[in-house]
């Protein structure tokens, strides 16, 4: 599985069989370098600018935004509904979680307001490696985020959506989350390929490629 990340909470995942699955594409007033990708899946977790702008991708793909399961080029699809807030969407509606299963679970969170219910992470099930947003202010925070990654338990954590040098609004930084974990790796790249997974849990900063 290779994971690149573009920025904010924008992957692009490719599977064992080769099948891209694009994650939360953002529009060019978040402050990052928008590119013009080609996708065979594009998962949007929620509508707002900086999560579900696809006029700049190209060729043909499926459009998950939804909750369900799904079967996409043949890898399963997992979307489960959650809240952008901790008032069950009252202030900024829904977000959708998405599992998707190769040969490791991946989650993606998007936009998570909340911490998950036993309810959601049965419905999540095992997760592998878990892409997580740490920088508050319109999602969990580091001390939030530490709790679901607890309570996810996954073998790698990658954090998304806190504060950079380009992005144009406030967020926590990645620091603040990063802390309270042993095992840490900062890397200078935006792209891994991980085929085993760790005996213990590690998370993976990885540099925006946007």
């Amino acid at each position: 599985m290779k994971i690149t990340y573009l920025a904010h909470a924008s992957f692009l995942i490719e599977t064992k069989s080769g099948v891209k699955i694009l994650t939360d594409p953002y529009d060019n007033s978040v402050g990052y370098t928008v590119f013009e990708l080609s996708a065979d899946v594009v998962l949007t977790s929620h509508k707002h600018f900086d999560h579900a702008y696809t006029k700049s991708l190209k060729g043909d793909y499926v459009l998950v935004e939804k909750e369900g399961e799904f079967n996409v080029k043949g890898v399963k699809i997992k979307g489960i509904k959650t809240f952008h807030d901790k008032e069950k969407g009252q202030k900024r509606g829904e977000n959708i979680v998405f599992v998707i299963e190769d040969e490791f679970s991946i989650a993606h969170l998007g936009d998570l307001g909340h911490e998950l219910a036993a309810a959601e992470l049965e419905k999540m099930g095992k997760v592998d490696i878990l892409l997580i947003p740490v920088g508050g202010v319109y999602t969990i925070d580091a001390k939030e985020a530490l709790n679901v990654a607890k309570a996810v338990n996954p073998r790698v954590i990658i954090p998304m959506h806190y504060k950079t040098e380009k992005l144009k609004f406030d967020l926590g930084k990645v620091e603040e989350f990063t802390k309270h974990f042993e095992d840490v790796e900062v890397l200078q790249t935006s792209e891994i390929e991980i085929n085993s997974l760790p005996e213990k849990q590690k998370v993976l900063v990885l540099k925006y490629k946007g």
